[in-house]
C-alpha cells in the first residue's frame, strides 16, 4: 500500500470541489462580496493610536477581550459580532445567591430573587421569547413566574423590551424604565427596527438616584446616557455562599452608536465610575452575554469546585479599569469618525 501524505488528501479534496461550492457542498461567495471592515475615511488616525493605547493599558491581560470587542471588533468588524451575538440557546444559571441568568445567546435576562418576589432584568426580543425561552429558563432555576414584581427595562430598544408587554399581561408585574427611555419607546423604533414590536403599558419612570425595594432588597438606579438617552444603570447587593457583593449593572454595554450616543457616554461613564467606586461594586455583569465574557464565566459556574471564586466577582479595582475601557473605547470611535471629545 502506498503512503498518500496528508496534505497531499487536502489538496485532492479541494480540487475535487466545484469552483463554486465548499468542500462541504455549501455554495461559495465571491472574495469580492466578502464583507469588508467598516470603512473609516475621517479617521484621525494618531488619536486613535492614542486612546487605543490608553484602553489597552487600562485593559491588560484579563479585561483584553472587553476591551478589543469594545474598541475594535464591534466597531471596525461588524460582521463578527453578527457571527458570535445570534439567537440561540444557553443554559440558565444560578450566577449568585439571589441572582439568576435567564436570557438567551445574544441578549441576556435577570432574575433578582428577594424575600418578597422576583425582579427581572430585561425581556429578551419578543413575547415568543418571554414565553418559550425566559419562563422555561426561569422555571428550570425553580423560580415561579408569577412571583415577579418589578420588570425593569435596563434600555429601550426592543431586544431588551420585547417580551415585556406579555409578561406585564400574564404576572402582572410592573414594568420599570427611565422617563426619557420610555419616550423613545412610545415615540417607535426607527424604519425596520424592532418595527411592530408591542409595547409595555407604560408604567413606573425611574429618576436618576432612584432606589426601588422589594422585601429585603434595595436597588439604586442611575441614568446612563450614551447607548441611549435613557439607560438606566443599577447598583444592588447579591452575596456568594453568603459573602457579600455589589453588583454595578450598566445598562448600556453597547457603548455609543453615533456622535451624540458617544459623547454622552464619556461623562456618563465617568460619573458610573465615581458611583460605583463609592458603592464599594465588586460584580460585572452586562445585558449582553457577548459582554464581560458571561457565557464563559457561567459555564466555568456550573463546573465549579468547592473553594473556587465565583468568576463575576472581579474585584473593585478591575470594575473601575472596566468602566474607563468603556469611555476610552467611546474616544477611539469618536476618532474614527475624525472627531475629538
Amino acid at each position: 500500500m502506498s503512503f498518500v501524505p496528508v496534505a497531499g488528501i487536502a489538496l485532492a479534496l479541494l480540487a475535487s470541489a466545484s469552483p463554486a461550492q465548499e468542500v462541504g457542498g455549501a455554495p461559495r461567495q465571491a472574495a469580492v462580496d466578502y464583507p469588508a471592515p467598516t470603512a473609516l475615511p475621517k479617521a484621525n488616525e494618531a488619536a486613535v493610536a492614542q486612546h487605543l493605547s490608553a484602553a489597552r493599558k487600562l485593559a491588560g491581560t484579563d479585561l483584553f477581550a472587553d476591551m478589543a470587542h469594545r474598541c475594535i471588533i464591534s466597531p471596525v468588524y461588524p460582521v463578527r459580532v453578527r457571527g458570535i451575538q445570534f439567537d440561540g440557546k444557553i443554559t440558565p444559571t444560578k450566577v449568585f445567591d439571589q441572582l439568576y441568568s435567564v436570557g438567551q445567546n445574544a441578549v441576556s435576562a435577570y432574575v433578582l430573587k428577594t424575600s418578597a418576589g422576583l425582579i427581572l432584568f430585561d425581556t429578551l426580543d419578543n413575547a415568543d421569547e418571554a414565553k418559550t425561552l425566559l419562563v422555561p429558563n426561569m422555571q428550570a432555576l425553580g423560580l415561579d413566574p408569577k412571583d415577579l414584581k418589578y420588570i425593569v427595562v435596563t434600555h429601550g430598544h426592543g431586544d431588551h423590551y420585547g417580551g415585556a408587554r406579555w409578561l406585564q399581561q400574564t404576572t402582572g408585574a410592573r414594568v420599570v424604565a427611565s422617563a426619557i427611555d420610555w419616550e423613545m419607546m412610545e415615540k417607535g423604533p426607527k424604519p425596520g427596527v424592532f418595527k411592530d414590536l408591542p409595547l409595555p403599558k407604560h408604567d413606573m419612570e425611574m429618576k436618576d438616584g432612584g432606589t426601588l425595594t422589594l422585601g429585603d432588597t434595595t436597588i439604586r438606579f442611575y441614568v446612563t446616557p450614551g447607548h441611549t438617552p435613557g439607560t438606566l444603570s443599577a447598583i444592588f447587593p447579591v452575596t456568594d455562599h453568603g459573602q457579600r457583593h455589589i453588583v454595578g449593572f450598566n445598562g448600556g454595554t453597547g457603548g455609543g452608536r453615533d456622535e451624540a450616543g458617544l459623547r454622552a457616554s464619556i461623562p456618563a461613564f465617568a460619573r458610573w465610575g465615581e458611583l460605583t467606586k463609592a458603592a464599594g461594586v465588586d460584580v460585572l455583569i452586562a445585558n449582553h452575554p457577548l459582554h464581560a465574557e458571561t457565557i464563559e464565566k457561567e459555564e466555568l459556574l456550573r463546573h465549579a469546585l468547592p473553594g473556587d471564586p465565583n468568576p463575576f466577582v472581579v474585584g473593585a479595582d478591575t470594575y473601575q479599569r472596566y468602566v474607563r475601557i468603556q469611555a476610552e473605547c467611546a474616544r477611539v470611535q469618536l476618532a474614527r469618525m475624525g472627531l475629538s471629545e
